[in-house]
């Protein structure tokens, strides 16, 4: 039986292409895979499905806003070229899983700010896959 993955949030670290991005709230993301369903003419019930590409979607929020992140946002088209994130997870002072989303984009980035006077920038990103060491 495997041990169950408990990581603790604020001492796991996510990096980008090798560089900490400082005041990182939390990372999500979820594995898409595009999926259709396939019927018989003149019936309602599914035959089978047409299976396609996976992909990653994911979210980073930063307490305020990251450099790092927002160059890779607004880079011009030509100068686009995928990225790594890596997030370390650990547990205490010991690792405990590294996360590695491979060849990722930064597509979008949201800012928000609350009454409290926290600003809170989000990020998203897709990845080709995502794979856990």
């Amino acid at each position: 039986m495997s041990n169950p993955f408990i990581a603790s949030a604020n001492v796991s670290v996510v990096k980008v292409d090798g560089e900490v991005i400082p005041g990182v709230q939390s990372i999500e993301w979820k594995i898409i895979r595009n999926r259709q369903n396939v019927y018989n003419i003149g019936s309602q019930e599914r035959v089978g499905v047409d299976v396609g590409p996976l992909y990653v979607h994911g979210l980073i929020r930063v307490r305020s806003t990251s450099t790092k992140l927002d160059e890779l946002l607004l880079k011009e088209v030509k100068d686009l070229k995928p990225v790594q994130i890596l997030v370390q997870t650990m547990l205490r002072t010991a690792k405990v899983k590294d996360i590695s989303f491979d060849d990722a984009y930064v597509e979008e980035k949201t800012f928000s700010i609350d009454s409290n006077g926290v600003g809170i920038s989000v990020y998203t990103f897709t990845a080709t896959r995502v794979r856990e060491t």
